[in-house]
């Protein structure tokens, strides 16, 4: 049992620490898009910002689904 609560602590700072990252980055990206003055540029980071918006999305349903094992 104690190896199981190791897991899942480990677990829920590894999906933190990816969602610090990648809320980083989309910040870093926005500010690109806002400020950028190459339309390539501007395109690529509006592409890698969906990208991250489409991995920001699976890490929260990551932390709901553990949540709702954790309530049962």
């Amino acid at each position: 049992m104690n190896n199981y609560f190791k897991f899942e602590q480990e677990r829920s700072r590894y999906l933190l620490e990816q969602t610090l990252v990648l809320s980083t980055v989309k910040g870093h990206l926005k500010g690109t898009i806002k400020y950028g003055e190459s339309r390539d540029v501007v395109e690529f980071a509006t592409m890698l910002l969906g990208i991250i918006n489409e991995g920001l999305a699976v890490v929260e349903e990551k932390f709901s689904d553990k949540k709702e094992l954790g309530a049962e």
